[in-house]
């Protein structure tokens, strides 16, 4: 992703400490363990916009189960989907901002909240089941120009992850074993019934 994200001479970072009034700059209060200070900013900028909690606060929840996908194109728009168990249930929260992620990230555009029936709860659970993914390392050490950035963060049991893999639809997926990466990434962004899926350069990613 050339100029990864354009802030003066951009490198890679992030900080999850994500303001709720996206007019706000992103302030640093916490770091996650593995992502950098440039992508930190980057990470917040989108979520800051688009009013998204912060996650890293649920672990006080010890009956918390969340888990937020956030897709970041170098050319395409900023998409999230987030999901929280309720019961025997999930409800799903989509949001997509009209930048381009890896400039100038843009506004919040459109928002979609749905409650996912019983079969496609369980489907989730699964699919959440088969990534295992509190023992995912947070990177595979795979970067590169001009691509995408796949963020994945879960909250579970009073416990925070977060990953993140780098053009994970097209740079070698199978040998990366992203498989059950990839299933679930495209369950969510299926199901958030979001009016634009995952593009850069106006090719869908997923």
């Amino acid at each position: 992703m050339k100029a990864i994200l354009v802030v003066s001479g951009l490198c890679y970072a992030m900080t999850f400490a994500f303001v709720q009034n996206a007019s706000d700059p992103i302030k640093t209060t916490s770091w996650v363990e593995g992502v950098t200070s440039v992508k930190a900013e980057w990470y917040g900028r989108c979520l800051g916009r688009m009013n998204e909690p912060r996650l890293p606060e649920l672990v006080k929840d010890t009956i918390a189960e969340v888990y937020r996908l956030m897709i970041l194109p170098t050319w395409g728009n900023a998409i999230v989907v987030r999901v929280q168990r309720h019961g025997e249930f999930y409800r799903l929260s989509g949001r997509r901002l009209d930048g381009q992620a890896g400039y100038e990230v843009g506004k919040l555009v459109e928002s979609k909240d749905i409650e996912l029936n019983s079969d496609d709860s369980k489907a989730l659970g699964i699919l959440i089941q088969n990534l295992n993914f509190f023992k995912l390392p947070h990177d595979d050490n795979v970067v590169g120009n001009d691509g995408d950035e796949w963020i994945i963060e879960g909250v579970f049991r009073g416990k925070y992850h977060l990953i993140q893999r780098w053009s994970a639809s097209e740079d070698n997926p199978d040998k990366r074993g992203l498989k059950p990466f990839l299933a679930l990434c495209k369950f969510l962004i299926d199901k958030s019934t979001l009016s634009e899926r995952p593009t850069n350069k106006g090719h869908k990613l997923i």
